[in-house]
């Protein structure tokens, strides 16, 4: 467990000098995109399709594929106890569609792949990816939906039908269809291409840690009020979900290494992309913003815990 402490201590010491690098002026909003779009289309895919071709037989991944009932559950039912807590707390019809989001979504990408290959390396990749599967899917559909009908511009039908289609079908989700065709088909991977493939996987956690470290900067806390709402998003993110994906695992009887990088998925801070959509529908972003920076900051102090409680099981 100690090496794992340490691990992600290297990747925390990236996300730090992404900080520096921000307050130096090197990196900002617009550079911050282009690392995104390099991690997300070209360094993430070639991530994925070399992890499941490389640590897995077909037989053992077949077995893998129906544990994503696991990671799907969690999600769902976690934005079911947010819906039931907005009702509770009284939250304004046009913000409950972002505090459901807040609370039930996590950032399986930027900090979700670099964290469970720090534990677990690319053995667990497959694993963390039944978790981003299920998210990308109901968060590009049934977390949009809610998110638009926060909104009060006007949003067409088809349009919004398209946005949830082009989402879903992103780069690194494609790459792990690819991934899994060359693992069912039994082909083999040119060495050439796998060398190619392994020199842009090598950047994947680099990237998104700098990145992160530079959305910290960007962001900031000046002028954040911690709200009773900012306090059950981090409880939903930090104590509800871990304990709803170990109680889940257990009542399914999943294997342990599959609970245990769900909890490892789903106990994570908020995604960017949700104040990144919450600026596009015009809802709430201050909320959106102070749920991002809060969740990362709780996330350094909750960490510990899970992987404390992850290597007990």
């Amino acid at each position: 467990m100690l090496q794992d402490y340490l691990n992600i201590l290297v990747l925390f010491l990236v996300v730090g000098l992404g900080f520096c690098l921000a307050r130096a002026k090197w990196l900002d909003e617009s550079s911050n995109s282009a690392l995104t779009k390099i991690l997300l289309n070209v360094a993430l895919p070639a991530t994925l399709i070399l992890s499941i071709g490389k640590d897995y037989t077909k037989p053992e991944f077949l077995a893998l594929l129906p544990n994503i009932i696991l990671p799907a559950l969690v999600i769902l039912s976690l934005m079911l106890a947010a819906w039931a807590g907005a009702k509770i707390m009284h939250i304004e019809k046009g913000r409950i569609g972002l505090f459901i989001g807040v609370c039930a979504m996590s950032s399986t990408i930027m900090m979700g792949i670099p964290i469970t290959l720090a534990v677990y390396g690319s053995h667990g990749l497959p694993f963390a990816l039944m978790t981003y599967a299920s998210q990308t899917l109901i968060y590009w559909t049934l977390g949009l939906y809610l998110l638009q009908k926060d909104s009060s511009q006007a949003v067409d039908g088809k349009s919004l039908v398209a946005k949830m289609v082009k989402e879903i079908f992103n780069m690194p989700l494609l790459a792990f269809f690819v991934g899994v065709v060359v693992l069912l088909s039994g082909l083999h991977i040119p060495d050439f291409i796998a060398d190619f493939f392994s020199y842009l996987s090598g950047m994947t956690s680099g990237l998104a840690m700098l990145v992160i470290g530079a959305i910290i900067y960007i962001t900031g806390f000046k002028g954040f009020r911690f709200s009773r709402e900012i306090a059950v998003v981090i409880a939903f993110r930090f104590v509800f979900a871990p304990v709803l994906a170990y109680a889940l695992g257990m009542a399914l009887s999943v294997p342990v290494e599959m609970i245990k990088i769900t909890i490892l998925m789903v106990s994570l801070p908020i995604p960017n992309t949700t104040v990144i959509l919450a600026k596009k529908y015009e809802i709430d972003v201050l909320f959106a913003t102070e749920s991002l920076s809060f969740s990362i900051a709780a996330y350094l102090v909750f960490l510990p815990v899970i992987l404390f409680v992850i290597h007990s099981m």
